[in-house]
């Protein structure tokens, strides 16, 4: 529609001054509409600027019609989801005074309606922008004025554009869904990273496979691949992995006869790194494990059997498991182990093949005590045994054929559309913001939109933008 068209959701004119008409239909703010408000007044109103879309329009409801303005952000967030306008030649100049890239009025009439960023050449009077029209009234110097007039004559070369891809957890394939690692390579030289002693963990080439010791002598040690995506407990994911053990003992240490666990899982490994967390005495967060526990003995109770649980951690420290035991963590074996949460019933539902015969376990039904988890990284997990009271664990074996599988990247695949322009595919629940840079040290947020669960389009609305542009777009959930 063209600007001016909020007639069909009110009676412009009627000065209706009462809160109904000076407030949103659809967001519920105040509106600033001057025919709503006033029948004398005779300032330009910011609705007579702004084209007012028809989708936008429908979603008003029949009752609220014809009865009161919509606001001014609802409006440009309607036209910021629009595809933005591609700038051609003589929609932009590279201005001699500040190195800047500068939209002329040319580019603003071609999209049609004032952004309310107070640009330099906006054509449009903007009585909500003192600095607007202030800055539309100044003089350019004549350098910039110059170069206003040659602008036509200048393409896309004048301005080098880049693009980064970022989610503020890191960087994951666009879309996927999968990841499986069978050790061909070396994972170090893959996203695998190793913390605490680095020793414990040995890629076998010649075998291809990740061998692992779980010595608890040493201080927490992780062997971890950051997971791209930020698990909480309304996403369905899963893992599956081959482990095959040559040795395990629990109670290795006369001091210290009971069992320490043999853990793989996933952690938020920033807080894990920095806690040091109390495993052995069963204090830990964000965490959610495949914990083994061979035979031990308590003293004072006597042997303790061998027992194989999934224990998860939430954000503030509640656990919650379900034992089955006993299960013996046989040598020389293939155990393939999965454990998959699906979100729905919050149940954590683990399986276990020996050598390709099921053995039975319990699944966990998260109760409602249990809060809200954020994980990040898929982990191999030696813990420490002086967490713990009397605990120690020695094993040796190997990990192979990790499968996860996750839920999509809430980034989809990044395309720069022209000057100041780029999309992406979004999910719904999360918030998209585009970033800026002039010299990928300093980032300014530019546009922020509401993922749909389809390609969006992101504007740089500002007048001017470095001679070199860099934007990258994040993810965080709402």
């Amino acid at each position: 529609m063209s600007p001016g068209h909020a007639v069909p959701i009110r009676d412009c004119g009627t000065g209706q001054a009462s809160a109904e008409a000076s407030r949103c239909p659809l967001c519920g703010v105040p509106n600033d509409c001057q025919r709503c408000l006033s029948t004398t007044s005779t300032d330009p109103c910011w609705c007579a600027q702004l084209p007012f879309p028809e989708e936008l329009l429908a979603r008003v409801p029949a009752a609220a019609r014809n009865r009161a303005c919509l606001c001014r952000g609802c409006v440009l967030a309607a036209l910021r989801q629009r595809p933005p306008l591609r700038p051609g030649p003589g929609d932009y100049y590279h201005a001699p005074t500040t190195g800047f890239v500068v939209f002329t009025a040319q580019y603003h009439r071609r999209r049609g309606y004032c952004c309310g960023s107070g640009c330099r050449h906006c054509p449009w009077p903007n009585p909500g922008d003192e600095s607007s029209r202030e800055k539309a009234s100044t003089p350019l110097p004549a350098a910039e004025a110059k170069a206003v007039s040659a602008g036509a004559s200048l393409g896309p070369a004048v301005i080098m554009m880049a693009l980064l891809a970022v989610a503020q957890w890191g960087v994951w394939p666009a879309g996927a869904e999968t990841f499986t690692d069978d050790f061909s390579t070396d994972p170090l030289a893959r996203g695998w990273r190793a913390h605490g002693n680095t020793n414990l963990f040995r890629w076998n080439a010649g075998e291809q496979r990740l061998e692992v010791t779980w010595d608890t002598a040493n201080p927490h040690s992780y062997f971890a691949r950051p997971l791209g995506v930020s698990l909480a407990a309304g996403d369905d994911f899963s893992v599956t992995f081959d482990l095959t053990l040559t040795s395990v003992q629990g109670g290795v240490r006369a001091n210290r006869p009971g069992a320490m666990p043999l853990s793989l899982g996933f952690l938020n490994l920033e807080r894990a790194l920095a806690n040091n967390y109390l495993r052995g005495a069963g204090r830990a967060r964000d965490t959610l494990e495949f914990t083994w526990f061979p035979t031990g003995e308590i003293p004072g109770f006597g042997v303790v059997e061998p027992t194989v649980s999934p224990i998860t951690w939430d954000s503030g420290g509640r656990v919650a498991a379900s034992f089955t035991f006993p299960v013996e963590p046989a040598v020389n074996t293939t155990f393939r182990v999965r454990l998959e949460y699906r979100a729905g019933p919050r149940t954590l539902t683990p399986s276990l093949l020996a050598d390709g015969e099921p053995i039975p376990l319990n699944p966990l039904q998260l109760p409602t005590t249990l809060g809200e988890f954020e994980f990040d990284t898929f982990a191999v997990l030696v813990w420490n045994e002086a967490t713990s009271l009397n605990d120690s664990l020695l094993a040796h074996g190997a990990v192979d054929n990790v499968v996860l599988e996750l839920p999509p990247a809430p980034i989809g695949r990044v395309t720069w559309l022209g000057l100041g322009q780029v999309e992406c595919g979004t999910l719904k629940g999360w918030r998209y913001t585009l970033e800026a840079s002039g010299d990928l040290r300093e980032w300014s947020a530019v546009w922020i939109a509401s993922g749909t669960g389809e390609v969006l389009s992101f504007l740089d609305p500002r007048d001017a933008v470095f001679r070199e542009q860099f934007y990258r777009v994040k993810a965080e959930r709402q």
